[in-house]
């Protein structure tokens, strides 16, 4: 069975490598689906955004505010990491479309950050985590706070992701009651639900799967896929963690695949090999490329 086939190909993959590796694959034809550390849970990096985005268009949904409303960029939103805001001078007013495109198609933390403000950590637990049962999903920090407590520094001005790392801390290793975490499995369930248009409303599920679609950060899932295999997906990365989550519409039907890589869990030789990610994004794209080819068979 092409389940059986795809199944053995995360198994190479996962007897090969030290660091935690998760992976979710769900057959939205067939409906079958299988997990490696499914139920594990993992640091979610910006895949985290997710949760964020179908929050912010539920919000948006009950009419408690448009998306074309203008929110004002100020210095204390400003968050290090990917993005282009935090470069740019306090003052300016993006629409919340704007914001939600930023933090989803480059993963832009500043964006990130007026999100989760204007939403509320609360809300995300209680109208999407909590209905959705996703049990192994932490939204609790916004960007700055995250890297605070990953990188352990106190100040924007003590940021220095190339020079500081904390390996094996307990926020790596998500053993701490509040993360920004979450699981292959939790992850194929949202996004299940938004391609079947059963999150909230179908205007939701639309809308989350337009911005999803124009992501920019390309080294993993689509990178060695055939031209014009459209895939809606979010990247997370921080330190030796690789993420990727999202949907694959090929010709020959559609899937989910959600990978979760934590190098922080590795050995010490593969944990140096894997400087700025270049290990593990070549991982998660060869891991996408087997499987789309397994399942186009």
């Amino acid at each position: 069975m092409k389940i059986d086939s795809i199944r053995a190909v995360a198994e190479k993959y996962r007897g090969s490598m030290t660091g935690w590796l998760g992976v979710g694959f769900t057959d939205l034809q067939t409906g079958e689906s299988f997990s490696l550390m499914g139920d594990d849970e993992f640091p979610a990096a910006s895949t985290f955004k997710v949760f964020i985005l179908a929050e912010l268009f539920r919000q948006a949904q009950e009419g408690r505010f448009k998306m074309s409303d203008r929110r004002e960029l100020t210095e204390s939103f400003k968050s290090p990491g990917s993005g282009v805001l935090f470069n740019l001078q306090p003052g300016l007013t993006p629409t919340l479309q704007d914001y939600a495109t930023l933090m989803m198609i480059i993963s832009d933390n500043t964006a990130t950050d007026v999100l989760f403000d204007l939403v509320g950590a609360g809300n995300i637990k209680e109208h999407v985590l909590a209905p959705l049962g996703l049990n192994k999903t932490k939204c609790d920090y916004p960007c700055k706070k995250l890297l605070s407590a990953y990188f352990g520094v106190d100040s924007l001005a003590d940021f220095d992701e190339a020079s500081v790392s904390l390996r094996g801390a307990p926020d790596f290793l998500c053993q701490t009651p509040q993360n920004d975490s979450t699981s292959p499995n939790d992850m194929m369930k949202i996004l299940r639900l938004v391609y079947e248009k059963k999150l909230f409303t179908p205007w939701v599920c639309d809308e989350m799967l337009k911005i999803m679609k124009q992501c920019q950060t390309n080294t993993r899932i689509p990178k060695f896929l055939p031209a014009g295999v459209e895939v809606a997906h979010k990247t997370g990365t921080v330190d030796r963690v690789a993420n990727d989550a999202g949907i694959v519409y090929t010709p020959k039907g559609d899937y989910i695949l959600t990978l979760f890589y934590n190098g922080n869990a590795a050995s010490e030789e593969e944990y140096n090999k894997n400087v700025n990610g270049l290990m593990s994004d070549s991982l998660l794209a060869e891991i996408s490329r087997d499987i789309y080819a397994e399942y186009v068979k």
